[in-house]
């Protein structure tokens, strides 16, 4: 059987509807409960996917064996135990956003720091491609932007759960921010850089065979070169932006803009970018590692094309 048509009970319409009914359950309990609960109500969502989702475990404890400096072997259980509370903290702060908004809270929560880079880049006449990552509450973030008065496009690919997909689209959107489905995307993001707009695009998971190869903690990751070759295209920079969280408080924090013109005369100017918007994440996430989403197969790609390398010398 190909790996498109393997069957997946939970893209059976049936289990998709009830995974739905549970989040909207989990969101109706959460939603009973103060803000400076959501550490805790976090720890047992946490225990809850980490007990039935094994095999994302089983990824995100190969990706940290292998990424150099990252954990010492005998802390990987309670590292990878500390990722999937930071990831249920940011479902549980998600679906508290909501009551944040109705009482004008966000700004209490959410901190924006250096976004005058993104008024020194509009008042030049130029647009901007912001890269996040699966990091922090990346979705908290891109609500608070918009609350600042920053109209971001942002690039996503659709979920496959249609009634979770729809749930989480009111949610991104209700503060203004609209969404790029990623398998119609490249015009739509050409004419967001043309009106001089803000894009963003999230780097940070495989980018299969469509990517290109960069190193990512020590080995290569193929990586999403979208945004190296529309800055280079339609010179416009690049800014990274810094998601993560301390306590209850959430931060977005700019870098200085990666302008494509320190490039253009590399032996390949677009990987020479997307390695150095790379280097820059892999820097965010050394600084807050337990923030970071360890469970996707980052490497996957990279892996087995070395892997069938291999096999053809054996």
């Amino acid at each position: 059987m190909s790996r498109r048509n393997k069957f997946r009970l939970h893209e059976v319409r049936p289990v998709q509807f009830l995974l739905y009914l549970g989040l909207r359950a989990l969101a109706m309990v959460i939603d009973m409960f103060p803000y400076r609960m959501a550490p805790k109500i976090a720890k047992f969502v946490a225990w809850g996917v980490r007990m039935f989702d094994r095999k994302h475990v089983r990824i995100a404890v190969k990706n940290v064996q292998r990424s150099v400096g990252v954990c010492p072997s005998g802390g990987i259980p309670a590292f990878i135990e500390k990722v999937y509370e930071q990831f249920g903290l940011g479902l549980v702060e998600m679906l508290m956003v909501p009551r944040l908004l109705k009482r004008h809270a966000i700004s209490r929560y959410v901190k924006l720091i250096k976004y005058d880079i993104f008024d020194r880049c509009s008042a030049a006449g130029r647009g901007v491609i912001v890269v996040i990552a699966h990091m922090g509450n990346w979705e908290i973030g891109g609500v608070a932007t918009t609350l600042a008065g920053y109209p971001i496009q942002s690039l996503a690919k659709p979920i496959r759960n249609p009634w979770i997909e729809n749930y989480l689209q009111k949610f991104r959107t209700q503060t203004g921010q609209r969404i790029i489905p990623r398998d119609r995307a490249l015009g739509e993001m050409i004419r967001v850089l043309q009106r001089g707009g803000m894009l963003v695009v999230q780097v940070d998971q495989d980018a299969r065979q469509s990517g290109v190869y960069v190193n990512f903690f020590g080995r290569p990751a193929s990586t999403h070169r979208a945004p190296a070759t529309l800055s280079l295209k339609y010179d416009v920079p690049v800014v990274m932006v810094n998601t993560y969280r301390e306590g209850l408080l959430n931060y977005a924090v700019c870098s200085e803009p990666i302008y494509p013109e320190a490039f253009r005369e590399s032996a390949d100017p677009v990987k020479a970018l997307t390695q150095a918007y790379s280097e820059r994440l892999e820097g965010f996430i050394r600084e807050h590692p337990h923030q970071w989403l360890w469970m996707h197969d980052r490497w996957k790609t990279a892996e087995r094309v070395t892997r069938s390398i291999q096999s053809a010398l054996a």
